[in-house]
């Protein structure tokens, strides 16, 4: 039973982060590398 418990919890917390990328993906967000776009790399 605690290992089904644990293992809602992680997967729960992996559609989360999921969700998350997913957003910031869309939104354009992060430079992606680009230090132009951000200024973040200097």
């Amino acid at each position: 039973m605690g290992t089904a418990v644990v293992l809602v919890i992680v997967v729960v917390c992996v559609i989360l982060a999921v969700k998350s990328i997913i957003k910031g993906k869309k939104s354009g967000s992060g430079c992606h590398g680009d230090c132009t776009r951000c200024g973040g790399c200097h």
